[in-house]
């Protein structure tokens, strides 16, 4: 049986992580200081995972269409999730990038997490950098 053709598409989050990715490269192979950004970034990103993953299973339009009920057990595990992305987030936008790969990183990532939403986050997190000493110029 023959196998579909698949075409390649590029999306305007496609390019701008690839466009990232190269512009960090080059300054992530330097030997430079640890950015404590790249572990608050991750605890966001996984945090943001687990509150995706429990808001569904406590939806009730997928629940129907699952045959399945949502148990007290989903309804926990989503509160915690909230309350996790929510330290995660809050975390994230108080954290200054130390490094440009580190600021590259944050900028990405918030583009990533606010896309098709109203971005709080990200407009929080703005503050932030302009508090970093990689904004300052002179």
């Amino acid at each position: 049986m023959a196998q579909a053709e698949t075409i390649p598409t590029t999306t305007r989050r496609g390019f701008l992580s690839g466009a990232v990715a190269a512009a960090v490269l080059p300054a992530a192979a330097a030997p430079q200081l640890i950015d404590p950004i790249f572990a608050v970034i991750e605890r966001h990103r996984s945090a943001f995972r687990e509150f995706v993953a429990a808001s569904l299973a406590v939806d009730e339009v997928k629940a129907l269409r699952d045959g399945r009920e949502i148990t007290q057990e989903a309804e926990d595990r989503l509160d915690a999730a909230v309350e996790a992305n929510e330290e995660a987030a809050d975390l994230l936008t108080s954290t200054a990038p130390t490094t440009m790969a580190g600021l590259a990183a944050a900028v990405a990532w918030l583009l990533e997490y606010d896309e098709g939403c109203i971005p709080d986050t990200s407009g929080q997190f703005l503050r932030t950098l302009a508090s970093s000493p990689l904004m300052v110029v002179g």
